[in-house]
C-alpha cells in the first residue's frame, strides 16, 4: 500500500473575512403610568333599552381581549411578566348591571370592558463584545380586563 502525502496549507484563503460577533440584546420594561378602572368605550359588549321610566339589565359573561403591545423583539410572555399581567390573550368577565329609570326617549344602556391600563417603555440595550453600543426605547400600552362598566347614554 502506497501512501500519498496530502498537502495542508496553514494560510487561510477565506474571502469573506472573520465572522463578526453577534449582538446580544438585554430587555427591560419601565411602567410609566397605571390607570385602574380604565373603561374601553370603543369596545361595547352589550346594550339594552326601555321606554321613558322603564329600566333594563345586562347579565351576561363575555370573553374580552387582553392587549399587550410588543416591539423591539420582546415576547408577550416577557412583557406580561414584567408588568404583572397574565400572558393569556382573553379574560372572561361578567356583567351584572341594572339601569336606573330612563329619563328620555332614545337612551341606551351599554356595557363596556373595564380593567387596568398600563403604559410602559420597552428598553433594548445592544451589546457587542461586551460593550454597550446602543439603547433603543419603544412605548407600549396594555389592557387587562377585570370587569364590566355599564352606563346610560
Amino acid at each position: 500500500m502506497t501512501l500519498i502525502p496530502l498537502a495542508v496549507s496553514s494560510a487561510s484563503a477565506d474571502p469573506v473575512g472573520p465572522i463578526p460577533e453577534r449582538p446580544r440584546y438585554v430587555y427591560s420594561i419601565k411602567v410609566t403610568s397605571v390607570h385602574n378602572g380604565a373603561v374601553l368605550y370603543n369596545k361595547q359588549l352589550a346594550s339594552c333599552s326601555a321606554g321613558v321610566g322603564g329600566t333594563c339589565s345586562i347579565s351576561k359573561s363575555f370573553s374580552v381581549q387582553r392587549t399587550i403591545q410588543l416591539s423591539l423583539g420582546v415576547t408577550r410572555g416577557f412583557v406580561a411578566g414584567q408588568i404583572g399581567f397574565s400572558k393569556a390573550t382573553t379574560q372572561t368577565v361578567t356583567a351584572q348591571c341594572n339601569s336606573k329609570p330612563f329619563t328620555k326617549r332614545g337612551q341606551v344602556y351599554r356595557a363596556y370592558p373595564q380593567g387596568i391600563k398600563k403604559r410602559y417603555n420597552i428598553i433594548r440595550k445592544t451589546y457587542v463584545k461586551g460593550k454597550l453600543t446602543k439603547t433603543t426605547t419603544s412605548a407600549g400600552v396594555a389592557f387587562n380586563p377585570q370587569g364590566v362598566s355599564c352606563s346610560l347614554s
